[in-house]
């Protein structure tokens, strides 16, 4: 039995699809952001496309923050299938989901995989048939695979960069993976990366660039650099869907598409400890942190 959404993520998949419905219904990216900002009655900000080769303006690329211990997991899940609804209107798709560590890619792939655990109920709900890959089996993924159902490849950031001994297998040629290349429609030639002879590469990046994946970034705020933005221009998403508790404001800014607060995992019951807010001026650090160990030694 699948437990019902609390509220507040029964809102923020509300907001996505729409979101979503409105970028393809006309292309504009920026107007549907604002458009999702005013229906929150928040005043709309400007909508910052990513100038990063590999990622069109007009591609959706929006983060939602969640507070830890919110179920940003959860909510992950079920975006996968709102975006195959509402953004490429399908059946299956593939999706890069991307997460900052080893063992978070451990405990992520390992409840994906479960077929007791409500991550695996919520995705097979969302998207149907579901198949849930590491980059280590992903370099051996058969086009009948990818064809037959949805795919989710678990993999981290660093795993696309090239001086990783993963990464460069990521972008080297793999004979596992040429059967995805047979008979390609020429107006696909261009969008994948060509080897010496002119000819696409058979890698596991020429793949996902073939199949545009929808791209889940979990705790976002861990992926800012430069070069993490190299890679996802790389892999040529559809999307960008973001879930951190602390989004970036400088540098490479995210684009909020929706806030939830802690007072709103409180009121669901997904806060049980007293939740407390405390404002102070920075002059007055030493003080906020005395007192917030105070707290936690009462706690």
């Amino acid at each position: 039995m699948i437990k019902p959404l609390k509220h507040y993520q029964d809102d923020v998949l509300k907001t996505l699809r729409t979101f979503l419905r409105r970028c393809s219904k006309d292309g504009r990216v920026d107007a549907a952001f604002q458009a999702a900002q005013l229906d929150q009655r928040r005043a709309p900000v400007r909508y910052l496309p990513v100038n990063v080769a590999g990622l069109a303006p007009e591609m959706p690329y929006v983060c939602f923050k969640v507070p830890t211990g919110g179920g940003k997991t959860l909510i992950a899940c079920h975006a996968v299938g709102i975006a195959i609804d509402e953004l490429l209107h399908a059946e299956k798709a593939v999706a890069l989901w991307l997460v900052p560590s080893t063992t978070i890619l451990d405990q992520t792939a390992d409840a994906l995989r479960d077929p007791r655990h409500p991550y695996r109920r919520a995705l097979e709900l969302a998207c149907g048939t579901v198949e849930v890959l590491t980059i280590e089996e992903a370099l051996r993924l058969t086009r009948a695979t990818v064809e037959g159902q949805t795919v989710i490849i678990v993999a981290t950031i660093q795993a696309f960069r090239a001086q990783d001994p993963t990464g460069r297998k990521v972008y080297a040629q793999s004979g596992a993976l040429a059967e995805h290349f047979l008979n390609l429609p020429a107006d696909r030639l261009a969008d994948l990366q060509p080897g010496a002879d002119g000819k696409p590469i058979p890698s596991l990046v020429n793949v996902l660039r073939l199949r545009r994946p929808i791209l889940i970034v979990d705790e976002a705020h861990s992926a800012r650099t430069d070069l993490s933005f190299e890679m996802l221009g790389a892999v040529s998403p559809s999307c960008i869907i973001e879930f951190t508790a602390t989004p970036a404001r400088t540098g490479h800014p995210s684009n909020v598409l929706q806030q939830v607060s802690a007072a709103e995992l409180k009121v669901d019951h997904m806060i049980k400890l007293p939740l407390r807010v405390i404002a102070r001026h920075p002059s007055q650090r030493d003080q906020l942190l005395s007192e917030a160990l105070k707290l936690r030694g009462d706690l």
